[in-house]
């Protein structure tokens, strides 16, 4: 799968979470802090991830996020619904990268690449994404 995706595009995907904007979201300035654009993102990939991924993850297998990238493109203020919409952007052998967007309307207010890799909870070593879930992810983009 290509990263060559538009994420400021709402038509570049087809899972979508909706949250109210909250005002203690918002800043000194009167707009959505940083820190409220990174928890609305989370909570967008990962209502995807949980419902990509289809089935349970093997006994002992931990999702962990080991980057992100943040673009904020435009200023959110109190109050607002917005919807964020999630997308599988690459899978590898252990981890997959998730592009995230939040939209108000038809603007496009922040985009997100996250990195992600199945651990194994106790050697807290990589582990390969097993194959159901890798065909439930490969659906749900």
């Amino acid at each position: 799968m290509s990263d060559a995706v538009d994420l400021t595009d709402k038509g570049s995907f087809s899972f979508w979470y909706e949250e109210k904007l909250r005002f203690s979201d918002i800043d000194m300035l009167g707009h959505v802090n940083n820190v409220a654009y990174a928890a609305l993102i989370e909570s967008g990939r990962i209502a995807f991830v949980r419902e990509g991924l289809g089935a349970p993850l093997p006994p002992g297998a931990l999702v962990v996020m080991v980057r992100i990238e943040i673009d904020y493109r435009a200023e959110l203020h109190y109050p607002a619904t917005v919807h964020i919409g999630s997308r599988l952007m690459r899978i590898g052998r252990t981890s997959l990268v998730i592009g995230c967007s939040v939209f108000r309307g038809d603007l496009c207010a922040a985009t997100s690449v996250t990195t992600l890799v199945l651990i194994d909870s106790k050697t807290r070593r990589p582990i390969p994404i097993p194959e159901e879930a890798r065909a439930a992810l490969e659906k749900a983009r």
